[in-house]
């Protein structure tokens, strides 16, 4: 985690637009967003807009649901 004052933190980061890699719309990258990924330890950007974003978490846990689903004896992967 970071040991810097939160009043410093903020100096390092300034709002920053992206681009979506699903819709191609633009997005802000706002300086609490930075502070999030940064107190993560995330390099990366991130590639996907709120709504985009929300909609692939979606995707991935119904997409886990229906393959964690059925019965015991695999029989999916027959």
């Amino acid at each position: 985690m970071f040991s810097i004052a939160r009043g410093e933190v903020m100096d390092r980061f300034e709002p920053r637009v992206l681009i979506c890699c699903e819709c191609r719309e633009e997005f802000v990258f706002t300086v609490a967003a930075q502070q999030y990924f940064a107190e993560r330890g995330y390099s990366d950007d991130p590639r996907r807009c709120k709504s985009c974003h929300t909609a692939y978490k979606k995707q991935q846990r119904d997409h886990q649901v229906v393959h964690q689903g059925g019965d015991s004896d695999d029989s999916f992967y027959r």
